[in-house]
């Protein structure tokens, strides 16, 4: 196995870290957890259910993520709301996560871009007509603007809404991870959003971070997560070439098989 033995840390949140560390652990890796990303409810619900309550005045709704699915629909079961009315409208999802998240609720997309970004799904907008129509964008606190002042400039309305928030977790077991990484005890850490690359440089000097790097290769999970690494001063080694769990565990194999060819 190309992964044998190698030792891969996981920076996503407790709650979203079983996937790649099943996938590394039957590719023969050691998965080692270093949450960077605590994902919880917004901080209060007042504009989202404002809009929740309205939803019939909205042409479409915008999914990014599959966090911001679950958490919509969450608040929807709680304000006893029905969500059939969704079916009507222009669905648009970035990823197949969302896809999938969207699928489980009975919700089928309209608009999904090949490749998994927000600019990608304003590009993909662009052939239809938008004039007029009023979108709904649940969206977490650190999600980027891109779609929403995009579909802005091709005539639509946008209102976002927080369902979620992304936040710095507890500092916990940072000593015994510090001390692996330090060591050079870790040979890849994942990072998989750009939150999760920027609070675990949180928890160390940029001297710690450059020791560290030198010894641990950095794999991304796609453009936007690679451009906060590189705006750091670093360089990934390895950038998934689909922004996916999979893709990301197949480009860090195919990382490794390479060097055991040198």
């Amino acid at each position: 196995m190309s992964l044998s033995k190698k030792r891969i840390l996981i920076t996503r949140s407790a709650h979203q870290a079983r996937e790649l560390l099943l996938m590394i652990e039957d590719n023969g890796g050691i998965a080692v957890l270093f949450p960077t990303i605590e994902i919880v409810p917004p901080a209060d619900w007042d504009a989202c259910d404002r809009a929740l309550h309205a939803l019939t005045m909205y042409d479409g709704i915008i999914f990014t993520s599959a966090n911001g699915v679950e958490f919509f629909f969450r608040r929807m079961e709680e304000l006893k709301l029905d969500s059939s009315g969704l079916n009507a409208k222009l669905v648009c999802a970035v990823g197949e996560k969302t896809e999938q998240a969207l699928s489980r609720h009975g919700l089928a997309v309209t608009v999904m871009p090949e490749n998994f970004t927000a600019a990608d799904l304003s590009r993909k907008l662009e052939s239809e007509d938008l004039r007029e129509k009023t979108f709904l964008f649940p969206k977490g606190n650190l999600g980027s603007n891109i779609v929403q002042d995009n579909l802005k400039l091709l005539g639509a309305s946008v209102d976002p809404v927080i369902v979620y928030r992304t936040i710095k977790p507890e500092q916990h077991a940072v000593d015994e991870v510090r001390a692996t990484l330090m060591d050079g005890g870790i040979d890849i850490a994942t990072f998989t959003s750009p939150s999760t690359f920027k609070n675990f440089c949180t928890f160390f000097s940029h001297g710690d971070l450059s020791d560290i790097f030198m010894k641990t290769k950095i794999a991304v999970i796609g453009p936007v997560t690679s451009e906060a690494v590189r705006n750091a001063g670093f360089e990934p080694a390895i950038t998934a070439k689909q922004q996916t769990i999979d893709s990301l565990v197949e480009s860090i194999n195919e990382y490794c098989q390479a060097l055991e060819l040198k």
